[in-house]
């Protein structure tokens, strides 16, 4: 579980965040659904313990947030912007990320000849990242967010530079996780893929969570036929 209480980002007077709180259950999804610029990234990395929050705190399964080493253990994250070392290899990555989590040598190799299989990048698994397209990069996160098999998925923007089979690719699987049980939040600024997959979604504009609720929810609410109409009806409201 994933939980927001009251989460607050400031920079000088410039506030990113205004008192955000959300949670996300077991075994379902959550889409932060907002423009770029809108804070989708800061609540991502506060959450992941790459930011601080100006008030209020994060939780990773009643843990928070920087407590301790436990909470890193308790979630897989992929960042917006595939940031990777570049003189080593898919492999070597996949390797150390999932040797530095502890996980059994063998199932580690299993795992990541068989998501390479499913990403169609076995034969460039064992190329040096500098090689690598963004999309193959952005393949490449997406299987060391998921590989060790962690309760919790904090995912960024996670389609970014693919195409529209490893889109649909990363959709069915993130729903099969979630029916696993998985904790699942993702930001993104598409509303077709949040209409997809997502059980819940938070509409957040210029640092405040305007409103959530399901898709249909949403569409209720506003009175529209779809997340795209929906999405900007709540938006314009508030403007």
């Amino acid at each position: 579980m994933i939980e927001v209480k009251n989460l607050r980002k400031s920079y000088g007077d410039f506030e990113a965040l205004k008192s955000v709180s959300f949670s996300v259950e077991g075994g379902s999804i959550y889409c932060l659904l907002g423009s770029n610029g809108a804070g989708k990234s800061t609540i991502i990395k506060i959450i992941a313990g790459l930011l601080r929050a100006s008030e209020g705190r994060a939780y990773i399964d009643g843990i928070g947030v920087g407590d301790n080493i436990e909470y890193k253990r308790r979630f897989g994250y992929m960042p917006e912007e595939p940031h990777l070392y570049d003189r080593i290899t898919g492999r070597e990555f996949l390797d150390l990320m999932g040797t530095v989590r502890d996980m059994d040598e063998s199932l580690l190799n299993r795992k990541i000849e068989k998501l390479a299989h499913e990403l169609e990048i076995t034969g460039f698994l064992d190329m040096e990242m500098a090689a690598y397209s963004k999309g193959m990069k952005q393949k490449i996160l997406f299987a060391n967010a998921i590989i060790h098999g962690s309760p919790n998925l904090i995912l960024d923007e996670p389609t970014s530079g693919l195409d529209p089979r490893y889109t649909r690719y990363i959709k069915r699987r993130l729903k099969k996780l979630a029916q696993e049980g998985r904790a699942v939040l993702m930001s993104t600024h598409i509303t077709s893929i949040a209409a997809d997959i997502s059980d819940m979604v938070g509409i957040i504009h210029n640092g405040i969570l305007i409103t959530e609720g399901s898709v249909d929810d949403l569409l209720s609410m506003t009175g529209t036929e779809n997340l795209e109409d929906a999405f900007v009806e709540v938006v314009d409201g508030v403007r």
